[in-house]
């Protein structure tokens, strides 16, 4: 007889089977993932927006497009491990948060955003504001120094 799974569980195992189709984890350790860290991560999340009405899908989006950016831009195996790890993991924070929002119930006046719809958006933000700085920071070419 099989158990029943969490939807929690449900959505951490969907974020978790992209790594297994791509290689980089096996069945094995993603099992252990779940059974040691879900937990973790379900009770933070319910109850930083339950008790404390802490958290959005622009806040766990933002986490996921910063993690993703540092493991695009990480050289060498042990750096690519170590962000690839923090990938996993706020991608996991993230597809939680998705299912505590549905069980619980928006706040008011929050915005309603898938966990991709919610990184795409933040890595559009982080973009923007590189690109504004990196345009701060260049000289100009027509200025003269007083």
């Amino acid at each position: 007889m099989a158990r029943k799974m969490s939807a929690t569980e449900r959505a951490a195992r969907d974020v978790l089977n992209k790594y297994v189709r791509d290689g980089l984890m096996d069945r094995g350790t993603v099992n252990r993932v779940i059974r040691d860290g879900l937990h973790i991560a379900e009770t933070t999340v319910r109850r930083e927006y339950v008790e404390k009405g802490w958290g959005s899908a622009l806040y766990y989006g933002g986490k996921v497009a910063a993690a993703r950016e540092e493991f695009d831009a990480a050289k060498g195996m042990v750096a690519r491990r170590m962000k690839g790890g923090r990938l996993l993991v706020t991608e996991m924070y993230a597809a939680v948060f998705a299912v505590v929002e549905a069980e619980e119930g928006p706040r008011e006046g929050a915005e309603r955003l898938t966990p991709e719809q919610a990184e795409m958006v933040m890595g559009t933000v982080r973009d923007t504001a590189r690109e504004v700085r990196e345009t701060a920071a260049a000289r100009r070419p027509y200025t003269t120094a007083a």
